[in-house]
């Protein structure tokens, strides 16, 4: 095994002085190879190895950070439909083509409907007939989940009608209902009825379980209904619970439409001198508008 280990060796030797005197150079090193057997060749190459292996890591690495430093460069050429989601939805369905607009519902579409539906029924009456498909679609969905929330919120209070938590969650799943913007004038007369039945129950077998908003609500169902006379009589009996600046608004939205003027200009006197209503910027702006209004009237009377 030796000599096989020695003539290897030897000619390993032999091959390196060849090799260095076609290039014409040096070949001292034979003469170490063939005195220290194995060794020498370990001793002689090793540090071009280590060198080699050190070279291409810093190459590699060159790499990756060049590879990074591409990655971050990407936004400056970022894809269109996802730069749109950097606007408010509504203004890029407004600038975008077809298929933008597409992928745009469709991203709405995944995410959760009751975040997201008015931006998809905005798309309704689109052009594009299937962005208005996708719209359709959503509607019909989410048409679908209040219903299923509604039926199952009336069975748990029908269950027990005494319970003020059960009483408050029908409530709200009717209101979701009317707010949301799906239902046909049939359907949504019919939510209003249902609405109405509900508050009116609960005030006759206790008035102070109906939140205020629950009474605006009210409220703005029956003047919607055209029963003017069973709002003004809400209106009157619960003055202490429905003063709002919701409630004043559907007050003077029904005196308007019914042409009773003197009542509408008592109940903008009474707003108007009613402090303990807090008005917001938009409520402010229509009262001043009414009360300029009706100040010009009377200087032309």
């Amino acid at each position: 095994m030796l000599n096989w280990f020695l003539l290897i060796n030897s000619a390993l030797a032999a091959l390196y002085a060849v090799i260095k005197g076609i290039r014409r150079e040096g070949a001292g090193a034979a003469v170490f190879f063939i005195f220290l057997p194995g060794v020498g060749f370990i001793i002689y190459f090793l540090p071009g190895l280590l060198q080699a292996l050190l070279e291409k890591t810093e190459v590699d690495r060159e790499a990756v950070l060049t590879h990074a430093l591409e990655i971050d460069r990407q936004p400056e050429h970022p894809d269109v439909r996802e730069a749109l989601n950097v606007v408010p939805v509504e203004d890029a369905m407004a600038v975008s083509g077809n298929t933008e607009k597409r992928a745009l519902l469709l991203n709405q579409l995944k995410k959760d409907l009751k975040e997201n539906y008015r931006i998809l029924l905005a798309a309704e009456k689109d052009e594009d007939s299937e962005s208005a498909h996708y719209a359709a679609a959503a509607k019909m969905e989410l048409y679908r989940l209040q219903q299923t929330r509604w039926l199952e919120c009336r069975r748990d209070y029908e269950q027990d009608p005494g319970d003020p938590e059960k009483y408050h969650t029908a409530c709200a799943a009717l209101s979701e209902m009317l707010k949301s913007g799906v239902l046909s004038s049939r359907e949504e007369s019919a939510c209003r009825k249902r609405l109405c039945g509900l508050v009116q129950g609960q005030i006759y077998a206790g008035e102070d379980v109906v939140s205020q908003r629950e009474y605006e609500e009210y409220l703005s169902s029956l003047v919607e209904l055209g029963r003017y006379a069973e709002a003004e009589l809400l209106w009157q009996g619960y003055a202490d619970r429905i003063r709002s600046e919701a409630a004043y608004r559907y007050m003077l939205k029904m005196f308007y439409q019914a042409g009773e003027r003197r009542k509408f200009e008592a109940l903008l006197d009474d707003l108007r001198k009613n402090r303990q209503v807090r008005l917001s910027p938009k409520g402010l702006e229509q009262l001043r508008y009414w009360t300029k209004r009706l100040a010009g009237a009377a200087v032309d009377n």
